[in-house]
């Protein structure tokens, strides 16, 4: 996902004073929990993405909806968010700081979607080559597509890898498509 520019400068900000005041850990969970209800409850959705709420309302609601749910710090960066008027990005902003956490754990994460689920072997196969090649701990995130027909697609670091019956049939028919064909007579 393409986060907006200020989303990312808020997590840059949250992860910054997570890791200085060494709470990164109930930071991360604090966002899960808030990612987790938000996406649990449409109200609460409604309620951040609403230009009709006042600012003031939203504070009072959020605060009210989880009093002592959240460490200080968060509480604080969500009063933030909500006093600024961003708390229609809150969700973005709590998504690029999972990814931001990742990262400053050195942890990238792959997605790889096949016809068939993986063998926990082919799985624990794909992760140390992974690591080995990046040099980073992998999480792997499976995916199952019958539409692949075989072979295996990659998503890692921004990079995608097409190794599908599919993706190979797709690129050979757009290579015929663009040759033309001419006879020799």
């Amino acid at each position: 996902m393409n986060y907006p520019r200020v989303a990312s400068r808020y997590s840059k900000a949250l992860l910054e004073l997570a890791v200085e005041k060494n709470e990164l850990d109930k930071v991360s969970a604090d966002v899960a929990t808030l990612k987790a209800a938000v996406s649990g409850s449409r109200d609460l959705e409604l309620l951040l993405a609403s230009p009709i709420v006042k600012t003031d309302k939203k504070q009072a609601i959020l605060n009210e909806v989880f009093k002592g749910a959240f460490s200080p710090i968060f509480e604080g960066f969500v009063s933030l968010i909500t006093k600024n008027g961003r708390e229609s990005i809150l969700i973005a902003i709590c998504e690029k700081f999972e990814k931001d956490v990742l990262e400053h754990k050195g942890i990238v994460e792959a997605e790889v979607t096949t016809a068939v689920a993986l063998a926990d072997a082919d799985k624990a196969k794909l992760v140390v080559s992974l690591k080995t090649q990046l040099g980073k701990e992998v999480i792997l995130k499976e995916y199952v597509d019958a539409s692949t027909i075989g072979g295996m697609k990659l998503f890692v670091g921004g990079y995608q890898i097409d190794n599908t019956v599919s993706g190979k049939l797709r690129a050979l028919r757009n290579q015929l498509i663009d040759t033309s064909y001419e006879t020799k007579l």
